[in-house]
């Protein structure tokens, strides 16, 4: 490297605004030549025609869902029964009555005596 003293660089050869008129007329061409394609583009990302050109590939994925899922559907069997719960002492523990945790394993709904009886024990 040479010794150069510390002075800024002259960047003023390469200033586009040097000139101002040229300058504004170089921002009103290449604005004119623009205008087209940004009058395009706005018209491109409206949200409304954006959504819409959606619609066939949304529908597609939505198909594919829909045979994988009853494809799945069809071939995964559940249990053939339900057996009856099996608390193991955890109603007690927590102080549900085991009554009352047989009738929300089996999803049944016990008569007013029934659960006037189970919680006057």
């Amino acid at each position: 490297m040479t010794d150069v003293p510390d002075r800024p660089i002259d960047f003023s050869p390469v200033d586009p605004t040097a000139d101002p008129e040229r300058f504004d007329r170089l921002v009103e061409s290449i604005i004119a030549r623009a205008a087209d394609e940004l009058a395009a583009r706005r018209l491109r990302w409206n949200p409304v025609l954006q959504i819409a050109s959606w619609k066939r590939p949304m529908l597609a994925a939505a198909a594919l869902v829909a045979i994988i899922a009853g494809t799945v559907l069809t071939q995964v069997r559940g249990p053939d029964t339900v057996t009856t719960a099996e608390t193991d002492g955890i109603a007690e523990a927590v102080g549900v009555p085991v009554e009352l945790a047989q009738w929300l394993w089996d999803g049944t709904v016990p008569s007013t005596a029934d659960l006037f009886g189970v919680f006057e024990q």
